[in-house]
């Protein structure tokens, strides 16, 4: 009789998972004193028996007893069941009586941590719409391969054989409808385009085409941008256009207001696929195939050459092959709009004169085209006596079609009168050079007023001067940014192509209006009574309904929190908002104004939001049931499908019972209702177990839907994407050890593929895992740290740990981090340095975000302290931006508590920072501060203790830790002078403080040798601090900045050798 195995606790995990990628273990050791009443069975990973030695105490086996001994493997690596792995193949040992004293050593135990020179090889997954994802017919996948080192590659793998084909630097792929052919783009290299752009050299585009079939791979140089015809079988490829011969750009303040210089025309090339063969039209600028699915034949193209002769727009039937012009002139066209469905198509032709700045434009229209119902519509505004004065139709708005046909939207904006050329200036003289009185240009000659010398040139030039005035609504930098857009603001009109009438929508710049479809309505959010609120985050509107027929408004909701959650139904029929914390609809025929959430036992409001904004946000909508029957609104959990006019409400999903978050995925881009006679895909996260998953609700006989779980692991599970004509479905499936794959399954998502294996290699290295912790702040909170630790582990090991904060971060639990050497917080790049990192949630208080940090974060702290597993006395901390903010103010409100910090780009004095802008885009700092980020709810000078309570820069008195301090000196979202600030004042406090500078850098790094250079730097500092190695010489000493001009010269003469 064959001994039953004995059991193993927690030793081998359960085979839950579809892959492996590392053992679970480092090093066992077993401590076992057993006696047995028959052989038993041990059962030991493949491979390790060899090292396993027996010490028998006794001759003989022993008698048999009552009190036996189940045998328990205690080992500390696997304390945790690692359902993220397979169990290894298992042999068994018969044994009889035994005391036992050994390690064994998993294969892991050798495997080296990755190396800094391995980290390029290292991939991550890119898929889906922006990379292809799945052809029409399920059979093929498209899907981008980024690698650390930028090498990166598109593969098109078919999906029944598993067979690829690898594109170096291809991307942005596109299938064609009939799934036969697949066209992307082709890059270069990294390091190839940095050189052309150094060389001020274009850098080259091309295509390639994959036959499907055949296999058959074909480039085509030159082309910048390509489209499927809607049946599959044509290709249209738009060369890139030659560089305009004047290439003087335009000043700035005059950039926008000529629209004559349209899209420079290039040889368009229209390729049969079945055959090869090739049409080539000159001159197109712009071009589009009609918006008919798979039976459309046309492709409209627009002509506008440089001498404008022969401008105008053509159509090409590929059936026929016949070219026919539907206009033609010496004017620029623009702005191809197909009405969906249809052989319907708009354009603007612009038409300019000597008094105003810039064209207006008449609209033309073709209705049925090719039909015998086809018609031609044009409508010119200088010959309306009825168009409002000084306005102009605008190109920058395309035109848009309602669904009916009826009715082309078209933009119109003020018509600037022109403004006479400047006068020509002369070039003004070298820095240095002497002026015609002997003096050189730029000599001061009153320094004590900051006056200079007059020169030619001053005496020629316009003052310089902006006037910020506190009336204005966004400040001067705001609108220096905005200058691009602020010219082609525009107000919404409708063009009646029955009557050949232009009807205004729009009354003022200050609004947005959108037309409804399937209604001959639109609805305006104007915020012109409200604009200075919005200025500083409060977004504030007052809601109409707009009469497309004529204009005339029905103001519906005055003072709207928050438009932002306004939106329409797919059918037209209501309006939904969100406002004081409830769902209200309007009934865009009676105007009826209903709150539909009022008498629902669940908040559809996140009140849990810490931000400081009047509006707390909705968890927001699913969409709406076919015929605008009702709109699916999320609460915290579940999905809840309500009644339009509030009569009823159905919860249709049990997510709170369990605390998983369900979602709806949209599997079809272009749908409009959530069809709920068919099944309703899910997507699942428990908020507490970080567990994800897919469910779907299926209709059954009693027309109510019912809940059906798919999948449910301890992963990451994300993605979800069908293939347009077949059932056949894909996901993304990842872990922190186990690198992201994409599975292909059928509607169930059962016995679900793997089509993609990538970074195969993983195995070779020492690898971190993944903890997911508790801990509770001061206020009795309950919240969640992921906790990763070093590859490699060792139980009997004390470690440092490096605590990286943002807000919350926890549920990165399941995050695969490709080491890089350019991602300088890279969470697995620091665990193969050797040290925890826990990644904690923060939950902020509203005037004491910096009081909130120190409470979450050194509750968790703590809480890691507790397992035992890491030194107390090497904890840093580390964080950008804003995690910048948490790091400072932790570095400098607790004592002897952090032995080290890394700050990058931060926040460190809200007070000084409160006057500043948000250079990048041009906002007041006022607005961040208040209600966003900053949460200080109030203004600076209503509650000045608070933000002193707050701010870095008031706590170095008793700073303990080192802080290095990283800036970019162009950072256009924190201004630097943040980090200077709390540099000099730890400075002159003689605190241990290191600043560096990285010049011509924005917030995050850009230039490689700066990322490398960084993510060095903050391994040098926490190894001193952290680990006791010797400090590098910039630590201790500084680097002046002759020797640094003296290192750069000697980096500059190596690179030019090499």
């Amino acid at each position: 009789m064959t001994p039953s195995p004995a059991r193993v606790p927690k030793m081998f995990p359960k085979p839950a998972e579809p892959r492996s990628t590392t053992s679970p273990c480092t090093s066992i050791r077993f401590f076992l004193v057993a006696s047995f009443k028959s052989p038993c069975n041990i059962l030991l990973p493949e491979g390790s028996e060899e090292s396993l030695f027996f010490f028998s105490a006794f001759s003989r086996p022993l008698r048999p007893s009552r009190n036996q001994f189940k045998i328990r493997l205690l080992s500390a690596t696997t304390r945790k069941s690692h359902l993220h792995e397979r169990p290894a193949m298992r042999r068994a040992i018969p044994v009889t009586s035994l005391i036992l004293s050994t390690a064994i050593s998993c294969h892991a135990q050798t495997k080296p941590p990755v190396p800094p020179s391995d980290y390029g090889q290292w991939e991550s997954l890119a898929t889906f719409r922006e990379y292809g994802g799945l052809s029409p017919d399920g059979k093929w996948l498209a899907y981008g391969i980024n690698r650390s080192n930028r090498n990166n590659e598109l593969r098109v793998t078919n999906i029944p054989d598993g067979n690829s084909k690898t594109v170096a630097f291809g991307a942005q792929p596109a299938f064609s409808s009939d799934s036969r052919w697949v066209a992307y783009s082709i890059g270069i290299s990294e390091s190839q385009e940095e050189t052309l752009k150094k060389d001020k050299k274009p850098v080259p585009k091309k295509i390639g085409l994959l036959n499907l079939t055949t296999g058959e791979l074909t480039t085509v140089d030159g082309i910048e941008s390509f489209a499927f015809s809607p049946d599959g079988a044509w290709l249209a490829m738009r060369r890139t256009p030659p560089e305009k011969k004047d290439s003087n750009k335009k000043d700035s303040a005059e950039s926008s207001v000529s629209e004559d210089d349209a899209a420079a025309g290039a040889t368009l090339l229209l390729r049969q696929l079945s055959n090869g063969r090739e049409t080539s039209f000159g001159n197109v600028s712009e071009y589009a195939w009609q918006d008919l699915p798979k039976t459309g034949t046309l492709l409209a193209m627009i002509i506008n050459a440089e001498d404008k002769i022969g401008n105008g727009v053509q159509i090409f039937d590929v059936h026929t092959a016949a070219v026919r012009v539907l206009d033609t002139s010496a004017s620029v066209y623009a702005g191809l709009s197909w009405r969906k469905k249809s052989a319907d198509l708009a354009l603007l032709r612009s038409k300019s004169d000597d008094r105003h700045d810039g064209p207006t434009h008449v609209a033309l229209a073709w209705t049925t085209l090719g039909q015998p119902s086809e018609s031609a519509h044009l409508y010119d505004p200088t010959a309306d006596s009825k168009f409002p004065a000084a306005t102009r139709t605008v190109s920058f708005h395309k035109p848009d079609w309602a669904l009916d046909g009826r009715v082309v939207f078209l933009g119109i904006a003020k018509w600037e009168d022109k403004i006479g050329e400047p006068a020509k200036v002369s070039a003004p003289a070298p820095e240095g050079a002497k002026s015609g009185d002997g003096s050189k240009s730029g000599d001061a000659t009153a320094k004590d007023t900051g006056t200079a010398k007059n020169t030619d040139k001053d005496d020629d030039e316009p003052p310089t001067v902006e006037v910020w005035n506190w009336h204005d609504v966004e400040v001067m930098p705001k609108q220096r940014l905005n200058a691009k857009n602020d010219r082609q603001k525009n107000m919404l009109a409708a063009w009646h192509l029955d009557k050949n009438s232009l009807v205004p929508l729009g009354k003022d710049l200050d609004e947005r209006v959108t037309w409804l479809k399937h209604q001959s309505l639109a609805v305006a959010a104007n915020w012109s009574a409200y604009a200075m609120e919005r200025s500083i985050g409060r977004p504030a509107a007052d809601i109409s309904l707009v009469d497309i027929s004529n204009g005339a408004r029905t103001k519906i909701q005055e003072h709207l929190n928050d438009d932002h959650y306004l939106e329409e139904s797919p059918g037209g029929r209501y309006l939904l908002y969100f406002h004081d914390d409830h769902y209200c609809t309007v009934n865009t025929a009676t105007h009826a104004v209903i709150n539909i959430t009022k008498s629902i036992p669940t908040a559809f409001v996140d009140r849990e939001s810490d931000w400081t904004i009047k509006q707390k946000p909705p968890f927001g909508v699913a969409g709406w049931t076919k015929e605008d029957a009702a709109v699916i609104l999320y609460d915290k959990f579940d999905l809840w499908q309500v009644a339009p006019d509030g009569a009823r409400a159905v919860r249709l999903t049990d997510g709170a019972a369990d605390q998983v978050r369900h979602r709806y995925e949209k599997l079809d881009p272009e749908e409009e209702w959530i069809d709920t006679s068919k099944p309703i895909y899910l997507s699942l996260f428990g908020i507490w177990t970080k567990k994800s998953g897919f469910a779907r609700l299926k209709p059954n006989p009693s027309s109510t839907l019912t809940e059906e779980h798919l999948l449910w692991l301890d992963k990451s599970l994300d993605h979800l994407a069908k293939a347009k004509d077949a059932d056949v479905f894909e996901y993304v499936e990842q872990t922190f050890v186990e690198s992201p794959n994409a599975f292909i399954a059928g509607p169930d998502l059962k016995s679900a593929k793997a089509v993609t294996n990538t970074n195969p290699f993983q195995n070779s290295y020492a690898w971190g895992r993944e903890e997911l912790i508790e801990y509770k702040n001061s206020h009795n909170e309950r919240l969640q740290g992921a906790l990763f630790y070093p590859a490699g582990y060792a139980p009997a090991k004390k470690y440092p740990m490096i605590v990286y904060m943002y807000e919350k971060l926890s549920d990165n639990l399941h995050r695969y981090n490709p080491p890089s050497e350019r991602a300088y917080y890279n969470v697995s790049t620091i665990n193969s340095q050797g040290y925890f990192v826990l990644e904690p949630d923060i939950v902020f208080k509203p005037r004491d975000p910096g009081v909130s940090v120190v409470d979450c974060v050194t509750a968790a702290a703590k809480r890691v302290m507790q397992m035992g597993v890491i030194d107390p006395k090497h904890i840093g901390i580390m964080g950008h931006s804003w995690g910048g903010f948490d790091t400072t103010y932790l570095a400098t409100h607790t004592t002897n508590f952090f032995a080290a910090a890394v700050a990058g780009a931060p926040i460190t004095d809200l007070v000084s920072n409160y006057g500043n802008h948000h250079w990048s885009s041009g906002i007041a700092e006022t607005d961040h501060i208040e209600t966003g980020q900053q949460r200080m709810e109030v203004p600076l000078y209503e509650d000045l203790q608070a933000y002193i309570r707050n701010s870095a820069v008031f706590g170095v008195s008793t700073m303990t830790t080192p802080l290095l301090i990283e800036v970019g000196d162009s950072d256009g979202t924190v201004f630097f002078h943040q980090g200077v600030e709390l540099y000099n004042i730890a400075r002159r406090a003689k605190k241990n403080v290191v600043l560096i500078e990285y010049a011509g850098e924005d917030h995050g790094l850009r230039k490689k040798a700066n990322q490398i250079d960084y993510q060095r730097r903050i391994f040098q500092w926490f190894g001193h601090y952290l680990k006791d190695e010797p400090a590098a010489a910039w630590i201790t000493n500084g680097e002046s900045y002759l020797d640094h001009e003296r290192e750069l010269r000697k980096l500059k003469t190596a690179s030019a050798k090499n």
